[in-house]
């Protein structure tokens, strides 16, 4: 596989996904999604995508779900490899519990398990690392909230577009010269520090754990205006390591105007302690392409990060000695 041509996909993914099929759910009074890793990060989207959810939608990241989930609830278990233990836990813990089900894998025992207790599913191509298969995982739970008519025509409307407007960035993003590749370099033997608001948080936790995977590189990231309250006075000491800080804002261009001069304060008052700093707008028309934006850029950043450090981007060592070691 190469992690490159992965990226790429991100668009045809999308476009693959919007033609599956969702089986008929009763409406629930609250949704949790479980998974972890590129699994769970489609869950975040999803449901930062749509701020005016009807119900309540929770991310799940453990083994199990908490004591006030019920039977008038739906667990959607999201596990691109099927056989993710925590989620596996939580889905059988659901089950105990009554709560409408709903699985998203490419197989593996979680398939097994709806199968055999006849739940419904949807299963998605095999053979992606589970970060590089976000098109399949997010689309199946945005049409999900779209069958459960608990988002808005409007957002699907231009998640629809998606595919095209993805599909242009990509010789974009690939320049010598482009932008991915311009953070990147700032990126390169320096610490990234990914601000940005809590409104789209999950946008630079997919940043963190790409960076983190692709280009096996440490990588922060904290949101507004938590950060104001504790963090920012933390940039100064140990003042060499601080140095080595390379600070990326990412601003939506609707964000709360307090929040937006949070972030030009900050700057002022970090930048004698750090390397430097970037401030990234998105392009895009609306929020679902911004935040796709966002996301298929950070993408390429950390593509490009991983060639420059020569590092295997699809390689994921350490978490695959982990796993050999926890079936032990």
């Amino acid at each position: 596989m190469d992690m490159l041509e992965l990226i790429r996909s991100l668009p045809d993914q999308i476009r693959e996904a919007l033609g599956y099929e969702i089986s008929e759910i009763k409406k629930p009074e609250r949704i949790f999604i479980c998974g972890m890793g590129g699994s769970a990060i489609a869950g975040d989207i999803a449901k930062m995508l749509v701020p005016d959810l009807t119900i309540p939608v929770e991310v799940i990241r453990d083994y199990y779900l908490p004591p006030y989930a019920g039977q008038r609830d739906l667990l959607i278990a999201s596990s691109y490899s099927g056989n993710t233990e925590e989620t596996l836990a939580a889905f059988e813990d659901a089950r105990k519990k009554g709560l409408s089900l709903f699985a998203i894998s490419s197989g593996g025992k979680l398939m097994e398990m709806a199968e055999r207790f006849r739940i419904p599913c949807v299963k998605i191509p095999e053979g992606y690392p589970p970060r590089a298969a976000l098109g399949y995982l997010l689309t199946t739970v945005i049409l999900m909230f779209k069958k459960l008519n608990i988002i808005p025509e409007e957002t699907i409307a231009n998640y629809e577009k998606l595919p095209d407007f993805l599909s242009e960035l990509r010789p974009i993003f690939e320049k010598e010269d482009s932008i991915a590749v311009d953070i990147a370099t700032k990126f390169y033997h320096r610490i990234p520090v990914i601000y940005t608001s809590s409104k789209i948080l999950p946008v630079a936790l997919r940043w963190k754990a790409q960076i983190n995977e692709n280009a096996k590189a440490f990588c922060h990231t904290m949101e507004f205006p938590e950060m104001n309250h504790n963090e920012i006075n933390g940039i100064k000491n140990p003042r060499m390591r601080c140095e080595d800080l390379w600070v990326l804002f990412l601003v939506d261009p609707n964000e709360n105007p307090r929040i937006k001069l949070r972030y030009e304060i900050t700057k002022d008052l970090i930048q004698e302690s750090i390397q430097g700093y970037t401030f990234v707008a998105p392009e895009g028309s609306n929020f679902v392409e911004r935040t796709l934006y966002f996301v298929y850029l950070g993408d390429y950043v950390s593509y490009f990060l991983a060639k420059f450090y020569k590092e295997d981007p699809i390689a994921i060592p350490r978490i695959t000695e982990l796993k050999r070691r926890l079936t032990q």
